[in-house]
Formats: C-alpha cells, structure tokens, sequence
C-alpha cells in the first residue's frame, strides 16, 4: 500500500512537473509565442476634447490612475498622457498629445510604458535605420546621431526587453542625446525583424550577447570611441552577460539598467509565487516550480547558472540600476543583490510604487536627472 501511494505521488508530480514546466516554455521560453501576443486593450475612451482624454478602467492598478507619463496604443494609433487631471470613481481625465490616428469615444486601448509611439519619428530628432552585422545575420537597428562631430565619439546602445521590439528604450534616447551621445537602438535574436534563434527559444543573455557584440563591434567601426550600454529587464541580462563573457567588454564605460532579469531561476520563483494553481485556486509550492525548472532543463536544454549575473566576476564598469518597488514581473530582491554584492560600481536607485519598466513613467524628470548626472559623472 505504502509503495502504491509513494508512486501514484510521484507520478502525480511527474505530470505536475511536466505541465509546469511546459508552461514555463510557453511564457518565458518560447519566440513564438511572445510574437503572438496582443496589447490587452482594456481601457475605454469616455470623452476626447481638444487636449483632455476622459479614460476608464476596471482595475485599480491601471496606469491611468498613476501621475505621470504614460503610453496608450489601439490598432492604427498612438497617443500620450501627459499629466493626469483627476480621478472620479473608474475614470481619470488626462492632457494627452495624439502621436498617430485618430480617438473616439468609446474605442478601447492599451496602456504602455512606451510613450513615443512605434518609431523614432515622435522624438522630434533625425534618426535612420541600418543593418549591422552578427552571428545569425543582419540585425536592424535605428540610429540617432550626435550633433556635434565631436561628440560623435560616444555612442550609447540601448538594448530592449523580452518585447521583441526597440519601443522600450526610446524613452532614455533624448537625455543620452543631449548628453552629445550618438543612439544606436539595436535589435538581437528573436526581435523584430532580426533573425530567430535556432532554437525559437530566448535565451535570457545566455545566447544573445553575440548579438550585443556585434551592435558595440558596429558602433566602434563607425567612429565611437566611447560605449555605454542601457538595458531593460531581459536587456539588462543581456548587458550583463556581455559584460561578463565578450573578449571588448573593456570598450564599455559605463551601463545603466532599468528592471533587470538578473537571475532566471529567481525570476521564474518569483512569477510562480503570484501565480495560481487550476482548479484549486492556491498559491504554486515552491516544490512544483523546483520540479517544473528541473524538467524545463532535459527537456529544453536549459543550464539555469549561465542566466544567472549576480555569481559572475565583478562589473568591469559603473552600473546606473533603477528598479521599481512595485515590480511584479522582475524581482526587486536581484537587482539590491547586485547593489550589495558590488556596492561600487553600482548606484542602486528605487522607483517607489513603480512596477517592471515604470521608472521613467512614474517621474521622468528625475530618471532624466540621475542620467544625465551618472554621465558626467564618469565620461567627462
């Protein structure tokens, strides 16, 4: 009898661990299925006048309700909140700017971090597009130069999150550029319009740092003299595995990160614990996410200590960190890990209330500032 139990509970968690870890995949593993998703449009326009937008939304959380500057996007448009107004019941009255299209009421939209719309053109900067070299291809990326020559010689990279598109660094791009910075926005395996993996499966750093490499080995060939690198959440990982395994790490003068993925394993734990079990409505236990990672490993291939950047060698470079408190995707706890293992070189900064990426929402005037400071600071 006790030899039946013991193996209908293994099996049971056989099966457990198989499903998990097949859903591990799906969400935090596979290209593909980070191509298909779809803007969660779940927020409705109530009135549109001449400058002001009346919003609502079922959730509390919705960015609407939150001061500060916030994307919303709708199939064919792009617009800007600006600076929120009041909030009544489950609406928010905001001043927005129209980026792209056209709003009417009753159109339902998404909100986002990204606030200049699909490309650089709402920057109001000169921009251009170029191909760059790398070890699966030609990988695009949008290129915003420096006004001076002079200045030219420092080219900042930015490299974007698992969103497989350029749109979440656009935000950083006018501080570096009024810093005298030449912006290269590169792309790596998997993004749009870059080659995919040839595995389909993202690699959290793990196997797209060659890409990184290939964007610094481009902005070296074209004058800069100088790199700085910015990446956010998986793009944070990526700088950091490039910092820790390219042969031109040295070329770099310094990084900021905003909501690293420091830790896959962690970060994993992390999604786990706000997630529910079907059917029974509770928490995941540690031990079915422990038996869903060991799982993914023989049957992904996956090595969890090649994403991990907190155990490597100490950053070669200054490190801007900023992490929001409220994160729910990335946990907080990595990125003050890597603020105490290294207390040096990086400059640990929290957002209050801001969840994965809203920094720079919630006040850009400050990010801005701490930027532009952390430049002068260690390029002049």
């Amino acid at each position: 009898m006790a030899l039946a139990a013991a193996a209908v509970a293994l099996t049971s968690y056989g099966a457990a661990g198989w499903y998990f870890s097949g859903e591990l995949y799906k969400m935090g593993l596979s290209a593909a299925w980070q191509r298909a998703q779809k803007p969660n449009y779940d927020v409705m326009v109530q009135s549109v006048s001449r400058g002001v937008l009346v919003v609502s939304s079922r959730s509390p959380k919705s960015p609407i309700f939150s001061k500060g500057q916030w994307g919303i996007s709708w199939p064919g448009g792009w617009a800007r909140l600006t600076k929120l107004h009041k909030v009544r019941g489950n609406q928010a009255e905001w001043s927005y700017s129209m980026l792209s299209g056209s709003l009417e009421r009753g159109a339902r939209v998404a909100t986002t971090v990204d606030v200049f719309g699909p490309t650089p053109a709402a920057l109001g900067l000169p921009y251009s597009s170029v191909d760059f070299s790398g070890p699966l291809g030609r990988y695009p990326a949008w290129i915003v130069p420096a006004t001076s020559s002079a200045a030219r010689a420092t080219w900042a990279i930015t490299v974007n999150g698992k969103s497989l598109s350029r749109l979440d660094c656009m935000k950083i791009v006018p501080v570096l550029h009024d810093q005298g910075m030449t912006v290269m926005m590169a792309t790596y395996r998997n993004d749009i319009g870059a080659p995919s993996s040839p595995n389909g499966q993202i690699g959290y750093g793990s196997t797209e740092w060659p890409d990184l490499q290939a964007a610094v080995r481009y902005a070296l060939s074209h004058g800069a003299k100088r790199v700085v690198l910015v990446g956010y959440s998986m793009g944070g990982g990526i700088v950091m595995s490039f910092l820790q395994h390219s042969a031109i790490a040295d070329r770099v003068s310094l990084a900021v990160l905003d909501s690293p993925v420091l830790d896959f394993s962690a970060t994993v734990d992390f999604g786990a614990r706000h997630q529910r079990l079907p059917l029974l409505g509770v928490p995941i236990p540690q031990f079915l996410t422990d038996g869903a990672k060991w799982e993914a490993s023989l049957r992904y291939g996956l090595d969890w200590s090649r994403m991990n950047y907190l155990k490597g060698k100490r950053p070669p470079v200054p490190i801007l960190l900023f992490q929001g408190a409220a994160d729910q995707t990335v946990p907080p706890a990595t990125s003050a890990e890597l603020a105490r293992l290294h207390p040096r070189q990086v400059t640990y900064v929290v957002t209050p209330r801001a969840g994965h990426l809203e920094s720079w929402n919630l006040d850009p005037s400050r990010y801005d500032r701490l930027v532009a400071q952390f430049a002068k600071n260690h390029l002049d």
